[in-house]
């Protein structure tokens, strides 16, 4: 059995005073390494939901085409787009190289998501901006929510409260409650 020391193990300074090396940051998603052949798989590769979190409140349309653009769509929307270049079958027959390899095209791609498409194939082939538009206000509505159930949440308290003071005879305190859920109930 071979030794290890625990201080190495949990990441913390071995002896000898030098810092025990630290792993790049894992992202908060799933990276695909397949062709991008899909909208679904589009829209994963962008990290959909922090790409929604960031942009909240955008117009849609221009995050539509901003997408498009960045996936290889022409500018004008009318001309053809640039083409993929991955493919479907690995490039190595040794599973740890293809994981570099793969690596090394994500981090390359970083600026030509287009290139992550099928080899030879254009965005034009698998969706449109209209649907990228659909899905960026589908995710909009379920952003918007997922932010809002914790306020109905203490709303459907609050009418608890406020009829349990009402049944008591606290007709003021009853009434501040209502007027604080017509201030909530306004802002959705």
């Amino acid at each position: 059995m071979k030794n290890i020391k625990l201080s190495q193990d949990l990441g913390v300074m071995p002896m000898g005073g030098a810092p025990a090396p630290e792993a790049p940051p894992a992202p908060s998603f799933k990276i695909i390494y397949s062709p991008l052949d899909s909208l679904g798989k589009i829209l994963a590769d962008v990290d959909f939901k922090t790409f929604l979190q960031n942009n909240f409140g955008t117009n849609p349309e221009e995050l539509a085409h901003d997408l498009w653009v960045m996936y290889g769509g022409p500018e004008d929307e009318l001309s053809e787009g640039k083409k993929g270049k991955r493919k479907d079958s690995p490039e190595s027959s040794d599973p740890t190289e293809q994981d570099t390899l793969q690596q090394e095209e994500y981090n390359r791609t970083r600026k030509t998501k287009w290139e992550r498409l099928p080899e030879g194939v254009s965005i034009e082939e698998i969706t449109d901006p209209q649907s990228l538009e659909t899905a960026i206000r589908s995710g909009f509505a379920m952003l918007a929510k997922m932010n809002n159930k914790p306020a109905t949440a203490y709303v459907k308290n609050w009418v608890r409260i406020a009829n349990i003071a009402d049944n008591n005879g606290d007709f003021k305190y009853a009434d501040k409650i209502q007027n604080l859920i017509n201030d909530v109930i306004h802002l959705f």
